[in-house]
This record gives structure tokens, C-alpha cells and sequence, in this order.
């Protein structure tokens, strides 16, 4: 059964790779730098974002998420029409036989273009490593050779970012080189292997403040398209109490229905967890996901924090 299973998460691999070659995550809004490089900076003092995805739980060689970047804003404190911000992002993906590793670097410059708002582009560079392991095939087999596992290729990620204290835009693309997945002379997928399509992200929020500042509540919508197809979308809407709670819902299209909780602890920690309910024809395998993702910032209290002028994006900060 457990080889069925592995045959099965492997097609489904070989499958994503030719349909959706980036992951998704729930809690969007939190991981927003790993999405687009541009946000570098646009938080004050040293962020840091860590996190886990675990999908479809249960099902050996389900695919599995982990992340973690870091991000700096420098020029930021008594600046008058812009400053800058640098980041550092890692994200490994596991999904049956396969394993895929990215690192970025990253450099954003932020403008002020009016009272209110803010733009930024911003663009990381990185290499992104595909590697292949005897999970679930004959590693006897010669088509997986040993030597031929591996293949690293560079990565760019531009992004552009308009942000106030209440509103968010971001675009940002993937995959820009175009680059094949080919392990030695062995295909992956069809024709001379896996192409790895641009894929553009558009996340945009917007902060709705109650009368007495008790209540914050922040529809967002990130929409993931390759061109190709059908795009992805994700609907998500969180109300935080004090800054100190944040309750919300999330729906992917035609995918899954979520649940989120996030939670500040002291003051520089904030903990968010996200529970996905299968609502495609997957679910009949209860293969539901979940998420949960930490963030950081050991330089600075929320205190300090308002001691800046400048905008701060439309999140549950930190």
C-alpha cells in the first residue's frame, strides 16, 4: 500500500511540475516577502519569518514546506524620500522522490511618492537545487543514476510593492530563466524535460480599523498564475483583537477551506497557524494540511517602533 502511495505522490510530482511549479501558502500575509522581494524593508528593524507546510498529512511522500528568511530595512530612520532594505529567504520542498532547495538574496529600494504612500521594487537572486532520492523507485534502476540526481539552476525574482498604512499591492514573477529540469540525459516529464514556467503572484490587502482601535480586520487575495491555465486564487480575511489575537478564514478556489489563528507573544513573537479542509475531490482521501509559521524581530519593541515615521504595511505586525 505504502509503494502505491509513493507511486501515487510521484505522478502527482511529475503532474505539478507541468501544472503549478511553486508552492502555496495559507497565511499568505505572513510569509509576504517570500512571495515578493520588494517587501525588503518595508517593515522597520530586523525581521525574521520561520515556517512549516505539511499537505495532505497522512499520505507517505506528501508534499512538505519548510522556510526562513530575514529581512533589514537600512536608511529607514529620519529618511525624507527613500531608503533601502536586503533580505535572505531559503525554502526546501519535499514531495515524494523529490526535493527542491532554494536560497535568495535579496535587495529593495522603497520611495516616498506622497503623504500616504510608498512603492518599492525590489529583486532577489538565488540558485535553486532539484534533487532526486530512492523513496519510492528501484534505486537499482539505471535511469537514476546516482551522478545524474542532482541539478542546480539560477533563479531571479523581480517585484514591485505600493504600500500604505491601510492598503497593500505586490507583483511579483518566478521561474524568469526558463530554466529545464533534466537529471543527465534522462527526462523529467516530456520533450527535453521540465520547464520551469514564469509564474506571476498579485497579493493585495486592505486594513479596515475600528473606532475604538480595538479591532483590525484585513481582507487579502493573492492570485497565482503561470498563463497557461486556470489561475489559483487564495481569499483570505483576519480580524485581530489588541494586535494580540488574529482570527481568520482563508479559501483556495476549487482546492480548500482554512481556519487561521495567530497569536503575539511578548511583544516581538508572533505565532500563526493554519488548518486546510480539502474541499476538492482529494477529500474523499481526508487529506487535509496544515500550517504554522513564526515571526521575529529581536531588535526592536513595539515601542521603538513608533518612534518612526514612516508607513507600515497593512499585516498583523510584528
Amino acid at each position: 500500500m505504502k509503494k502505491l502511495i509513493g507511486i501515487f505522490a510521484l505522478l502527482l510530482m511529475v503532474d505539478a511540475s507541468l501544472a503549478q511549479q511553486s508552492v502555496q501558502y495559507t497565511q499568505f500575509t505572513f510569509n509576504d516577502y517570500g512571495l515578493n522581494p520588494a517587501v525588503a524593508g518595508a517593515a522597520n528593524g530586523i525581521n525574521f519569518v520561520a515556517g512549516r507546510r505539511v499537505q495532505w498529512r497522512g499520505f507517505d511522500g506528501a508534499p512538505a514546506t519548510n522556510l526562513a528568511n530575514i529581512t533589514k530595512a537600512f536608511g529607514k530612520k529620519g529618511y525624507r524620500h527613500y531608503w533601502h532594505g536586503v533580505g535572505a529567504y531559503v525554502e526546501q520542498d519535499n514531495m515524494g522522490a523529490f526535493t527542491t532547495q532554494v536560497v535568495y538574496v535579496s535587495y529593495a529600494i522603497h520611495f516616498k511618492i506622497s503623504p500616504k504612500f510608498r512603492f518599492s521594487f525590489g529583486i532577489a537572486g538565488g540558485v535553486k537545487q532539484t534533487a532526486l532520492s530512492n523513496i519510492v523507485f528501484n534505486s537499482y534502476d539505471p535511469t537514476f543514476d546516482p551522478k545524474n540526481r542532482v541539478v542546480k539552476v539560477p533563479d531571479i525574482i523581480p517585484g514591485l510593492y505600493l504600500y500604505s498604512k491601510k492598503f497593500s499591492l505586490g507583483i511579483s514573477m518566478r521561474n524568469v530563466y526558463k530554466n529545464t529540469l533534466s537529471f543527465g540525459k534522462e527526462q523529467l516529464g516530456t520533450g527535453t524535460g521540465v520547464l520551469l514556467v514564469p509564474t506571476a503572484y498579485v497579493t493585495v490587502s486592505r486594513k479596515f480599523v475600528s473606532g475604538d482601535y480595538n479591532f483590525i480586520s484585513v481582507p487579502a487575495i493573492n492570485v497565482q498564475t503561470d498563463f497557461r491555465g486556470i489561475p489559483s486564487g487564495n481569499l483570505n480575511f483576519i480580524t485581530y483583537y489588541k494586535k494580540r489575537v488574529g482570527l481568520g478564514i482563508n479559501y483556495r478556489i476549487h482546492d480548500a477551506a482554512s481556519v487561521i489563528l495567530q497569536v503575539r507573544i511578548w511583544q516581538n513573537l508572533v505565532v500563526g497557524f493554519a488548518y486546510d479542509y480539502t474541499i476538492s475531490r482529494f477529500h474523499i482521501a481526508k487529506a487535509n494540511s496544515d500550517e504554522i509559521m513564526l515571526g521575529f524581530t529581536p531588535m526592536m519593541s513595539i515601542e521603538e517602533l513608533q518612534k518612526y515615521s514612516t508607513s507600515d504595511c497593512p499585516k498583523f505586525e510584528f
